[in-house]
């Protein structure tokens, strides 16, 4: 229709016979609000009166694609039965599990190690990181935080082109820490610590402390050059080094130095003296920017950690496979499928970059590999010493988590009706009520032997604040990926984290003394409340911290 009156309009200008026009326009406007009136008593009359039976077959579909797309198709469901008997002998069984409760919330150890730790104003610890390591052959949860560079931190009058191209280049070392441990003072007890970085545990050196690409590295810096490159501060002088890595591009002659002056819209990098044929420009240094450049048909983690293995540091960061056309799926965030299918490793130092498959069976990345054959390795050429640090990652857990709380409705009708709807739960963090993100914590399943790396996440019914199930994620390599979901009675009572929350309020003696801490230029901070599972019982444990 609307072609002929396209048609009509453009006679009109030859045949003066307005009326075409006119008919051909008012036709327009009746198939339109006469479509609207029509299928919305198609949907009045015909559809809502039997609407769960017409709706059945693609409802089916919605469920089984939507639970495949996220990769929920395989998650294991198990019956959790809380007996509520925990005994001593139950906590001795699990004395690995309870020797890594994290009292450590990321939150306030952030501004704690800046305290204690960046000894100069032009170092900056940007997250701190929950890891596991294996010190003196026992599993222990650690917290790591690698001390980067931040140039726009140095003074005013120091803030030089030489500066920050070619003086402050990079950061060094790390801090870590403890999940569980407390000094006498009430700071965290470290393992790595200073300038330059001294570990109390072997397997924890760091022989190679240069962070020169890392989360804060964005400006490019020219490394080998006439002006001494600064490498940490020792007293009252200053310690300097030369950059012996693979990583950048030969300065070595005056169309390549045009070439970059340009790029970067400098004059000095072409008229520098201090620059000689052995410069090098890194480039690129921001770990996640270097690896989109590389791979930009991939979705990048928000959250790179940093991992010490054989006294190097190493960048890990998950990469996702995404796509917003898979059928019948639910849309998440403008996308509708995801795999975690790579790991990326950078070597903090020199830039080295790697791309490990660890979902081999994901399509996506299958074509990727065969259109790139060069990029890509396989998880098995992953070293072991860094295969010992892979994390299922956080911002997953939270779009399968979001997913799963209602698709996990198999049956069509119950799913139609969303009678059995789940949701994450929120718990208080400082004074404020916030959403509970994925934490990690080392334990033993139910039925297992051995204590392994896992991150969780509670449920709590739609409308409700009791717990109905627990989702947790295997990060060990041996089972990677691995999804399983703890079913709770639906006829007893499981506290939430709210609820926990609402009992440590309603506690004469905990609120007095709270009261009492929160004043004379004292601040209480109420940190992450994790639940753990332990045999057939939970333990909720929340930290509480003093800000001067």
């Amino acid at each position: 229709t609307t072609i002929i009156v396209s048609l009509f309009c453009f006679l009109h200008a030859y045949t003066k016979n307005f009326k075409l026009v006119v008919y051909g326009l008012a036709a327009i406007a009746i198939l339109l609000f006469g479509g609207i009136f029509i299928s919305s008593m198609v949907q009045k009359v015909y559809v809502e009166p039997n609407e769960f039976n017409l709706e059945k077959e693609y409802l089916e579909r919605n469920i089984q694609h939507t639970l495949y797309a996220y990769d929920l198709a395989d998650v294991k469901v198990r019956d959790f039965p809380v007996s509520y008997n925990l005994s001593a002998q139950d906590l001795s069984n699990n004395e690995v599990t309870i020797e890594n409760v994290r009292l450590w919330d990321w939150r306030p150890l952030l501004p704690t190690n800046r305290q204690l730790q960046l000894f100069r104003t032009y170092y900056d610890f940007v997250d701190v990181d929950v890891d596991r390591y294996t010190i003196d052959g026992k599993l222990r949860q650690l917290m790591v935080s690698p001390r980067e560079l931040d140039q726009n931190q140095l003074d005013d009058k120091a803030k030089t082109w030489i500066n920050k191209h070619f003086v402050f280049t990079h950061g060094y070392g790390a801090v870590v820490s403890p999940v569980n441990r407390v000094s006498p003072e009430g700071l965290p007890e470290l393992f790595v610590q200073d300038i330059p970085p001294k570990s109390v545990h072997e397997n924890l050196a760091i022989t190679q402390p240069g962070i020169y690409f890392g989360e804060e590295a964005h400006e490019y810096v020219v490394i080998n050059t006439k002006s001494k490159e600064f490498d940490y501060p020792l007293g009252n002088e200053n310690v300097f080094a030369t950059y012996g890595g693979k990583d950048g591009v030969p300065l070595s002659s005056m169309l390549r130095r045009a070439i970059y002056g340009i790029k970067f819209s400098s004059l000095n990098l072409f008229v520098s003296g201090a620059i000689t044929k052995e410069s090098k420009i890194l480039l690129n240094r921001n770990v996640k920017e270097r690896a989109s450049i590389i791979a930009p048909f991939l979705q990048y983690d928000s959250d790179p950690y940093i991992v010490i293995s054989e006294g190097k540091l190493f960048w890990m960061m998950d990469a996702y496979t995404t796509s917003r056309s898979f059928p019948y799926s639910e849309s998440v965030s403008g996308i509708n499928y995801i795999r975690n299918a790579v790991k990326v490793v950078v070597d903090a130092y020199d830039g080295t970059i790697s791309f490990y498959i660890v979902d081999d069976k994901d399509p996506i990345i299958q074509n990727y590999a065969k259109i790139f054959p060069g990029l890509f390795k396989s998880m098995n050429e992953m070293p072991g010493s860094l295969k010992e640090h892979i994390r299922y990652p956080e911002d997953m857990m939270r779009i399968q988590s979001t997913i799963y709380g209602t698709y996990h409705m198999k049956d069509v009708q119950v799913f139609y009706n969303k009678e059995d709807s789940w949701r994450t739960s929120k718990e208080i963090y400082d004074s404020s009520e916030v959403e509970m993100r994925p934490y990690f914590v080392i334990m033993k399943l139910p039925g297992d032997k051995e204590e392994g790396f896992y991150l969780i996440t509670p449920y709590i019914p739609r409308g409700k604040d009791n717990m109905i199930a627990w989702f947790t994620a295997y990060s060990d390599p041996e089972q990677y990926g691995t999804l399983e979901v703890f079913e709770l009675s639906k006829q007893e009572l499981v506290y939430g984290p709210m609820q926990i929350e609402a009992r440590i309020n309603q506690d004469t003696e905990i609120s007095q003394q709270l009261t009492l801490w929160n004043q004379q230029g004292s601040e209480v901070i109420r940190g992450n409340l994790l639940v753990i599972p332990i045999e057939q019982s939970f333990i909720y444990i929340e930290p509480i911290y003093l800000k001067s």
